[in-house]
């Protein structure tokens, strides 16, 4: 029965292979984009999904709760924090500390680079996590203060072919240390570099080390025993750590490993996290799908009268109802894995150009795999029920005497559904050309938005791993160049300013009151070269000697406009405040820059003037637009002055684009989906817009005869589609408003929903499907009447 069901759909789809051509053509690009779709989602969920027992690894998060304000939520933990919940709490069967090894730069021979992707670890880390060791052994990997495990890209970068273990790399110019064991290259889609991991007694020598429980630096993961309780690990951590700390002004809980990559967040106000992109682009494979089904739908029912005898004969010889869908049904199914084998083809033949605008890699050999075969007939099935049920059973709803005598009404409940289906079609179109024009705007915005500061030319260059020390001759030799206006160091990128902490103080302030202020060390002419302005006192210079900190607790402060409102005093220059230990006063009042994203709002800030062996950092400001000679003079200096250090350096503007690269890829790929389908759409309404021309071939030659205009004729037949656009407006412009708040409401700078986006959407709708139904409505205008009226 199944075999002939198949071999009768096969031969039926070549005798109507013109409406067959257009569902395969309209099912094949929709379900192309789905299954991009769904191998960008699938790669998304696998993060850290690798490592075995990987549903009882837990990062250590908490929330930290200040003076009228949100909870402010981190992901990191006090250094001491991890043994001392391993040690009381038997639910945590293991715990492995982790720390960044802020970039530190790695010497054999000639070969010397900075490392990224360096940190420091418990001598616990291969015991939690499953990276695989090529060589040496997991158990005694960092037990030596002086060990280290690199991956195997690191191994060939300064080994070669030559075999590493047991060979030695020597750090920051300093000291040498052995390689204990070589591993896989980790995944990508891991949230846990391990291409260089240093012990953890490394950890402890550095200068910004502190062992105690009010030093929230470095990220804690924990191993739970099969079956606990998240809640109750969650209790019995934060107990333990009031039992430790004295400020009780924190929650702490545990977050699994497998769910930090989509839903992680940091900051004031509880993010969804990057799992808001999954729905957004699933919500996007969904109504392509959906857009070309109706396609289908429109097309099966409208042209159903050409299957009307065949239906009324094979009822006439006993075919039931049931058996009838079921035949229409296959045809569906089989045109939709035919779609499905075309689509497949499309994802294999453009997976790079996928590649490049999502920023994945991800190779042919993955479409192969289980996961994803099964994802794929998943989709194809759904697809195939979804497209051909309702026409499987309309069909199969025929009388068969009407049927055999072609009696069929043309506007029956069928001609409703389609309209109604044209409706939803195009209310999801304008969803997703609205959304796009929206995303694209607020990354537009987000580009070109007042930071507050001049980024543009503007040079970040690294002073890591000791390089610090010829800070002073450096900037010097720099600014011999004319082309150089100011030069500065700091702690971290000025852009991009991660510490903070509470406990400031100031005269008048309410002892209730507690303030999270970020803060940064910087160098003299710090707002000078970032381009600052100052509204009240001054900058730091060397001509105040109190200004600087010297390993004391003495140091000036400027802070931003933010602070000094929390403050709330007139003059605030002059005002004697305490922070982080540090007393001094407030020599100058900067206006708010954004030393974090336009996610978030500018919060308080601090900055004092440190040496140079603080900074991490030097900061360029160039006065000419030709860049590159002024690189190529700073590059040689630099060789004669720290030949033993690489020249590594980086545009401020660019750094900050990179901040917005997961919305710039996601706007790239929303309109990449919404192009095509739009396409889809016109596809389903030529052909139906063909199908109504044909069915009103009779009423045109009549009105043509009583002296009707061509114009005449081209209004009656774009009226009925101009009706169904103007409803699709009516509905999928509120639908947008409300989805569009939402998503920039993620941002603490967004744009405004103006009228105009709305508009735009609409003449973009309205221009489209009107252009796409007007051949057929002046084809049919031209039409001689006296043809016209003779067919049929």
């Amino acid at each position: 029965m199944i075999r002939n069901n198949i071999r009768l759909a096969i031969r039926l789809l070549f005798k109507h292979k013109n409406i067959a051509v257009v569902n395969i053509i309209g099912l094949s690009i929709s379900l192309a984009c789905a299954l991009f779709i769904l191998l960008w989602v699938q790669h998304e969920l696998s993060y850290d999904r690798f490592h075995p027992d990987y549903k009882q690894i837990h990062r250590v998060e908490h929330d930290q709760y200040y003076s009228n304000q949100e909870p402010f939520h981190v992901n990191v933990t006090p250094v001491p924090a991890g043994p001392v919940w391993k040690a009381e709490i038997p639910d945590i069967i293991d715990q492995c500390r982790i720390g960044w090894a802020w970039g530190v730069m790695l010497t054999h021979g000639e070969n010397k680079f900075f490392e990224e992707k360096a940190i420091t670890a418990d001598s616990s880390f291969f015991n939690i996590f499953g990276f695989k060791i090529i060589e040496g052994d997991a158990l005694t990997a960092l037990n030596n203060p002086q060990s280290i495990v690199i991956s195997e890209s690191i191994a060939k970068k300064y080994f070669g072919e030559e075999n590493p273990f047991g060979k030695t790399l020597k750090i920051n110019n300093d000291k040498y240390f052995t390689v204990t064991a070589v591993i896989q290259d980790p995944p990508k889609n891991t949230e846990i570099p391990a291409d260089v991991v240093l012990s953890w007694d490394y950890q402890a020598g550095t200068q910004y080390y502190s062992d105690n429980w009010s030093n929230n630096s470095i990220f804690t993961f924990v191993k739970l025993a099969k079956q606990t309780s998240d809640t109750a690990v969650n209790t019995k951590i934060t107990q333990v750590a009031h039992q430790h700390k004295d400020s009780e002004n924190m929650d702490f809980e545990v977050n699994p490993l497998h769910r930090i990559h989509l839903h992680s967040y940091f900051g004031f106000g509880k993010s969804p996290g990057a799992i808001l992109f999954v729905y957004i682009l699933s919500a996007v494979a969904i109504f392509v799908l959906i857009i070309a089904c109706i396609n289908f739908m429109n097309m099966s029912t409208a042209k159903s009268s050409l299957r009307a005898r065949e239906i009324g004969l094979r009822k006439m010889n006993g075919a039931s109802r049931a058996r009838l869908a079921r035949q229409y049904l296959s045809e569906a199914i089989i045109q939709t894995f035919v779609s499905v084998i075309i689509g497949f083809l499309i994802v294999a033949l453009f997976l790079n150009t996928f590649n490049h605008i999502t920023g994945k890699d991800i190779a042919l050999v993955d479409l192969f795999k289980l996961n994803y075969i099964a994802g794929i007939l998943a989709v194809g099935l759904i697809t195939g029920l979804i497209a051909g049920l309702y026409p499987a059973i309309y069909l199969a709803s025929y009388s068969p005497m009407k049927a055999i005598r072609s009696q069929l009404n043309a506007n029956s409940n069928s001609g409703l559904l389609r309209k109604a289906l044209v409706v939803f079609q195009f209310s999801l179109a304008v969803l997703l050309i609205a959304g796009t024009i929206i995303i694209k705007r607020q990354m537009a915005y987000v580009q070109d938005a007042d930071l507050g500061f001049d980024k543009y030319h503007l040079i970040d260059i690294s002073l890591r791993g000791g390089v610090n020390e010829h800070y002073k001759t450096l900037k010097e030799e720099f600014l011999k160049d004319p082309s150089i206006s100011y030069i500065t160091g700091s702690m971290n990128p000025a852009h991009q300013i991660n510490s903070s902490s509470s406990g400031i103080s100031w005269p008048g302030k309410d002892e209730e009151q507690d303030v999270l202020v970020n803060f940064c060390g910087v160098g003299y002419d710090f707002s000078e070269a970032m381009g600052i302005h100052i509204n009240k006192g001054r900058g730091f210079s060397k001509e105040y000697n109190g200004d600087l900190y010297r390993h004391d607790t003495l140091a000036n402060f400027m802070i931003n406009q933010t602070l000094a409102g929390i403050m709330n005093i007139s003059d605030l220059p002059g005002t004697k405040i305490t922070f982080m230990g540090i007393h001094g006063q407030v020599v100058g009042v900067m206006d708010d820059y954004h030393f974090s994203t336009l996610r978030t709002e500018v919060a308080p800030l601090a900055v004092i003037p440190v040496t140079p062996e603080y900074m991490n950092n030097m900061i360029v400001r160039l006065k000419t637009e030709e860049l590159k000679p002024a690189i190529k003079s700073m590059q040689e200096k630099w060789t004669e002055i720290a030949p033993e250090y690489p020249f590594e350096y980086h545009f401020v503007d660019e750094e900050i684009a990179k901040m917005y690269q997961s919305e710039q890829r996601m706007s790239s790929i929303i309109s990449m989906f919404t192009f095509v389908a739009i396409i889809i759409a016109c596809l389903g309404l030529f052909a139906l817009s063909s199908f109504m021309a044909e069915r009103k071939t009779r009423e045109v030659g009549i009105r043509k005869t009583y002296g009707a205009m061509d114009r005449n004729i081209i209004q009656i037949m774009m009226k009925e589609i101009s009706i169904l656009v103007l409803i699709s407006l009516a509905i999928g412009l509120p639908a947008l408003w409300f989805i569009a708040n939402r998503w920039l409401n993620e941002f603490a700078y967004r744009i405004s929903l103006t009228a105009d986006i709305f508009l735009i959407a609409a003449m973009i709708l309205v221009i489209v499907s009107l252009s796409t139904i007007l051949y057929h409505s002046v084809r049919s205008a031209r039409m001689n009447p006296v043809k016209a009226l003779r067919y049929e």
